[in-house]
């Protein structure tokens, strides 16, 4: 499993490498988070989390996404449903608006000896500021996909994940395509019985537009679970 591992961090770094080399323009920048967490019973789980994104070497400041987060366990250990809100103070053309929210999720879960494998299907509404532009579509509707591998390691309070996802817009000028991915390579610690830190690397690259972004987060969370 520690080899499969290695096989995914070599491919992360060729994809991000030859990324860079084409396209037209590349970032690095960094996310930070903290979180609460709580289970509620056996079947429902919640979360509230604050996050800051910062891009352009670091330097500038990005976006603050605060988010609330309920889970329902259809069957448990096997398919959850999900729903979550999001209140975005986001830059835009240089300009800070505020934007909304809201996702609908369904998640399956299965193990393999000793990896989780997750696959996550969201359906994504954001409403944007009509006060700082004119949006042809407004609400925007996204479609995403996302892969995660987990391994347990025996014994050990320290976790490693891969995960992929892939970004179609629903209602954009184009239709319906794939115009994005994500790729993050994640280790998370668990120092305590209620707390939690995970550190992880994030590429993020555009494709199939006329000017794609590529940029490459480095980021740190702490979570405490109640």
């Amino acid at each position: 499993m520690i080899k499969s591992f290695r096989i995914l961090l070599i491919a992360f770094f060729c994809i991000a490498l030859f990324e860079n080399s084409t396209a037209q323009r590349y970032d690095a920048g960094g996310i930070g988070s903290i979180s609460l967490s709580k289970n509620f019973g056996r079947y429902w789980d919640a979360k509230v989390e604050q996050e800051l994104r910062f891009n352009q070497s670091f330097l500038s400041f990005d976006r603050s996404l605060t988010a609330v987060m309920v889970d329902y366990s259809l069957l448990p250990k096997l398919l959850k449903a999900g729903i979550e809100y999001n209140f975005l103070y986001q830059k835009q053309n240089e300009i800070f608006e505020y934007r909304h929210r809201a996702s609908l999720a369904l998640t399956t879960q299965f193990k393999l000896s000793d990896l989780d494998l997750n696959l996550r299907s969201r359906f994504q509404s954001t409403w944007r500021d009509e006060l700082r532009g004119d949006y042809k579509f407004n609400p925007k509707y996204v479609w995403r996909n996302k892969l995660e591998c987990t391994y347990n390691i025996f014994g050990s309070p320290i976790k490693p994940s891969a995960s992929a996802e892939v970004f179609f817009p629903i209602n954009g000028i184009n239709g319906f395509y794939l115009d994005s991915y994500r790729l993050k390579l994640a280790a998370k610690y668990k120092y305590s019985a209620h707390q939690s830190i995970e550190t992880f690397i994030r590429y993020d690259s555009e494709i199939q537009q006329v000017a794609p972004k590529s940029i490459l987060y480095f980021g740190l969370s702490w979570n405490y679970k109640m």
